[in-house]
């Protein structure tokens, strides 16, 4: 008897703790680490503090804990790949398994902790990462196989390509662009299909010679001088936030970073929101200038679009790396909860929105002559689309990992890969049945 009421108690305690770790992750993942508190998750699982300290010392270890029980339920959840790549059917491969890929909170709470710079260790973002790289390197592992057996530098290769289908799975979780509407199942397919011609496309590059595969530190934004009056809070915010996430922002920290005192702050903004809206729309401002804007060059002789393709690609990625933060900051921001979309987010979606409409629109420009024009327009949006999702997961990875891969490289396997996926769909290719 007293066996089965120490049974009992033991199964009470560990639903306890599951329906606090639940309740935990559900809150960080709306509110973010830093605007996450104890009194929140008190008040959603009704449960005394006393009860939440008895499981959990700190919020630091309650949130670790509760991305740990989030990444269990999640690899049990997740589908099992085909041990290798098989290459004859390795689209429908990924079709099937991107398309089934789990889209969890947790791991839109995961990224918007790596792309922040703590300055401090955090044992719930240094885990993610743990899980994020240990996934990428298991893709790796999948795509090698394929790849030819002579290739020099196959491994590099593979994990290349591992890096390309993980920004996919990451791009899942930027707010997508307002007014825009995708068949979710032809973007897959159009997505798995590039991949295909990309692993492909490695294989000729490296018939012969080795090629520039080789991933490098990703050099650091460069810094103005000191900055003083209101330029001092701006820059001292955007520091915060890349710190700390937009709801690290304080009075406090503002001041004492910027070695301002708060009767200064308030002379140039009304409070704090004012001062961070002024970051945000800035940094809206400045993410057009690294983002996507294909115009001018137009398809060869033969309508081969590639190559004006690759040498603006080429561009884009070389320079990126002067906005590295700005890219943090509009990053968090699309990463956020769309239920909590401000002015600042939607600002940043118009943006995005403009760019992505004129880059449709250069596809329109170099895609050949189709059955009629609507089915050209509707293939150019698609093409765009998946340009973007391809770059935003890029950009997104290159924040996380500080790792940047060979632009030339880069924007060659873009370019080849979205070109032979576009010329399979005009030959009508389409997603395989069933989903």
């Amino acid at each position: 008897m007293a066996q089965r009421k120490t049974d009992r108690k033991n199964r009470q305690g560990e639903q306890t703790r599951a329906r606090i770790l639940e309740e935990t992750m559900r809150l960080a993942a709306r509110h973010g680490y830093e605007g996450t508190r104890i009194s929140m998750v008190r008040n959603a699982t009704g449960l005394s503090a006393s009860s939440i300290y008895w499981h959990f010392s700190d919020k630091e270890q309650l949130i670790a804990a509760a991305l740990e029980h989030a990444i269990g339920a999640h690899l049990q959840a997740i589908p099992t790949w085909p041990e290798f790549a098989s290459g004859e059917d390795r689209s429908a491969d990924l079709y099937e398994q991107i398309f089934q890929w789990p889209r969890e909170d947790f791991w839109r709470f995961g990224l918007q902790m790596a792309v922040i710079r703590p300055p401090e260790e955090s044992p719930a973002r240094d885990r993610f990462l743990e899980i994020r790289r240990e996934s990428i390197e298991w893709l790796a592992r999948w795509w090698k196989p394929g790849l030819p057996e002579h290739m020099e530098q196959r491994a590099a290769g593979a994990l290349l390509l591992g890096t390309l289908t993980f920004a996919v799975r990451d791009s899942f979780f930027l707010r997508r662009h307002a007014g825009r509407q995708f068949d979710e199942n032809r973007i897959v397919w159009m997505l798995a299909l590039s991949l295909d011609a990309m692993a492909d496309r490695l294989g000729e590059l490296a018939v012969g010679h080795p090629i520039a595969i080789e991933r490098v530190r990703a050099p650091a934004a460069e810094r103005s001088g000191a900055l003083t009056g209101r330029l001092a809070f701006l820059q001292a915010a955007e520091d915060i936030i890349a710190e700390f996430g937009y709801d690290g922002v304080t009075v406090a920290r503002v001041c004492e970073r910027a070695a301002l005192p708060a009767s200064s702050l308030y002379w140039f903004f009304k409070d704090k929101d004012e001062l961070v809206a002024e970051v945000v729309a800035g940094a809206s401002q400045k993410w057009a200038a690294v983002r996507p804007l294909l115009t001018g060059t137009t398809a060869g002789e033969n309508g081969d679009w590639t190559e004006p393709l690759r040498i603006q690609l080429r561009d884009l990625l070389a320079g990126s790396s002067a906005g590295t933060g700005i890219l943090r900051l509009g990053l968090l921001l699309l990463l956020g909860d769309g239920k909590r979309a401000s002015n600042g987010v939607r600002s940043m979606e118009t943006v995005m929105e403009n760019m992505q409409t004129m880059t449709a629109q250069w596809f329109s420009t170099v895609l050949p002559a189709t059955e009629s024009e609507e089915q050209r327009t509707e293939l150019a949006e698609y093409l765009a689309e998946c340009l973007f999702r391809f770059l935003e997961g890029l950009l997104l990875s290159r924040q996380v990992d500080a790792y940047a891969w060979h632009p030339e490289l880069l924007a060659d396997l873009l370019a080849v890969g979205l070109h032979r996926a576009a010329d399979q769909f005009l030959a009508g290719s389409a997603p395989p049945a069933g989903n």
